[in-house]
């Protein structure tokens, strides 16, 4: 639905109020579907929906087949902080994530620098990574300053594969938005897929370094432990729905306008009726 906007002259405010009254019912459907158009709200609900599934497919059990989701981290901070950066080497805070769902360093990282570049830190009361077709939910919280919004998660049946957002501009966001996620390779680990290597498999998971950059991530070949099953694309892999929490000022604003703008239109409709 497009938001309508409500335009008039405080000079001219007589003809103003007229064209309020004849106006009432699209003002009265732009407050009602528009609440935050004029100001960022201070918090957003976030939530965070595993995507992947074969099951329809290849026929194999839901738990068995796309990927299972670690507990995301989320921060809203100022233009200064940087979580990470596509076709750059991912750092320690990125690649442990995408290695083995270790969110710890990306905690510590974040939750030193409150108060200061980073307002706000969300994680989730998973205690386990997010099942397929699962979601789960929080608020953080943004102001004109920290109005960005970066996350990570692992993509936990890969080597080094991770989802994730950068600095996602949430002053932007009036209603609701959602974001695909396809799936980022940290370029920290070789995709071999292997036993040992994917700790998925349950035979261990040590590092075999790779030395590279993040890139899109290509998805499971399937062609040594790991099933094909566990492939995703074409995706995408995840979403996040982001909603803008209106303040409760904001609510009661809407309410006394809604009220005073129905008034004037029966007003205006019952002079209308004497007046014949």
């Amino acid at each position: 639905m497009k938001n309508h906007v409500c335009h008039a002259h405080l000079t001219d405010f007589p003809v103003a109020l007229k064209r309020f009254a004849m106006a009432s019912t699209a003002c009265v459907s732009a407050i009602v579907f528009s609440p935050l158009a004029a100001a960022q709200a201070s918090q957003y609900q976030i939530t965070f929906t595993n995507l992947t599934s074969a099951a329809q497919t290849t026929g194999a059990a839901l738990a068995q087949t796309g990927q299972r989701l670690s507990p995301p981290v989320f921060a809203t901070h100022d233009a200064t902080y940087n979580m990470f950066t596509f076709g750059q080497a991912a750092p320690e805070s990125i690649w442990r994530i995408a290695e083995g769902g270790d969110r710890s360093v990306l905690l510590a990282e974040v939750n030193a620098l409150l108060g200061t570049s980073v307002l706000s830190v969300a994680t989730s009361t998973l205690a386990a990574p997010l099942p397929q077709q699962q979601s789960v939910s929080v608020l953080v919280q943004a102001d004109s300053a920290h109005r960005y919004l970066s996350f990570a998660s692992m993509l936990g049946w890969t080597n080094d594969g991770f989802l994730g957002v950068r600095s996602l501009d949430l002053s932007a966001i009036s209603g609701s938005l959602t974001v695909n996620l396809f799936g980022y390779d940290a370029g920290s680990e070789k995709n071999s897929e292997a036993n040992g290597f994917l700790g998925a498999l349950g035979l261990g998971n040590a590092r075999d370094p790779e030395g590279g950059v993040i890139t899109s991530h290509l998805g499971i070949r399937g062609d040594a432990n790991a099933p094909a099953a566990w492939n995703w694309l074409p995706g995408p892999a995840a979403s996040l729905t982001i909603t803008a929490v209106p303040e409760p000022g904001t609510w009661a604003l809407m309410l006394v306008g809604a009220v005073s703008l129905l008034g004037l239109q029966r007003r205006r409709r019952g002079a209308a009726g004497a007046g014949a």
